[in-house]
């Protein structure tokens, strides 16, 4: 039976168990938890809504921070986590080091310095993007800086009508070392090879035992398979 979270207080404990969850359902062969299939069955759209509720309650407490570092998908990661993750994902980078990303992406974070807060939409109309269903490249920058850890994506207000995901004002970005400064702080406590014991038990405590292989498809973004090989033998010996 899998978990079922229907109330704030279980989505809490749920994401603080698993650590790291997809936001959007469970996808068969990715050893990852998900948010969206806790909160119900696949074709209930009751259970669809309560999942994003779920989802915008940890997000706007702190509890849960949305990223998209983990298998290329939308995770929600636990907030004890994220000291750890952003070590592997900066690696010592400042705040304001924009090194390897595009200009639109760039234009995003100093439009993000000025207003502390905007959606994909406010974007387009700062650099005057068009987007169409296939191409968005406003979203595409956004997630560029999710990418590289610099931005945090909140909770949004779920339409009364059409598709509970796709909200009319937009999804809200801030810049992560902003919204989360406490978290960063604690980053700096941390070694790299700290920082990847951390990652690596906690996930594998609650997923249980997975390859090296898919470890290292799972955190290709932020970890070598010489870092995985090295930390797994440091936690087999502890």
């Amino acid at each position: 039976m899998p978990d079922r979270i229907a109330t704030p207080d279980e989505a809490e404990r749920f994401l603080a168990r698993m650590g790291v969850a997809l936001r959007y359902a469970a996808t068969k062969g990715l050893p990852l938890a998900s948010v969206r299939s806790a909160a119900g069955p696949a074709d209930s759209k009751a259970a669809l809504v309560r999942s994003i509720q779920l989802t915008n309650h940890l997000l706007a407490t702190g509890i849960g921070i949305e990223i998209n570092v983990v298998a290329d998908r939308l995770t929600i990661v636990h907030r004890t986590l994220l000291p750890a993750l952003h070590v592997l994902v900066r690696r010592g980078r400042r705040p304001d080091d924009l090194d390897g990303l595009g200009m639109q992406a760039r234009s995003a974070f100093a439009l993000l310095r000025q207003q502390k807060e905007i959606s994909a939409g406010d974007l387009r109309r700062h650099l005057g993007l068009t987007a169409d269903p296939r191409h968005d490249p406003a979203y595409e920058a956004l997630a560029e800086l999710q990418r590289a850890l610099l931005v945090a994506r909140g909770p949004f207000e779920i339409p009364k009508a059409g598709i509970p995901y796709l909200s009319t004002e937009g999804y809200p970005y801030h810049l992560l070392h902003e919204r989360h400064p406490t978290l960063v702080r604690e980053s700096k406590k941390l070694s790299e090879p700290a920082a990847a014991r951390i990652w690596l038990t906690r996930y594998l405590d609650a997923a249980g035992p997975v390859p090296p292989r898919k470890l290292a498809s799972l955190f290709r973004r932020f970890l070598s398979p010489q870092e995985i090989a090295a930390s797994i033998a440091k936690v087999g010996k502890s």
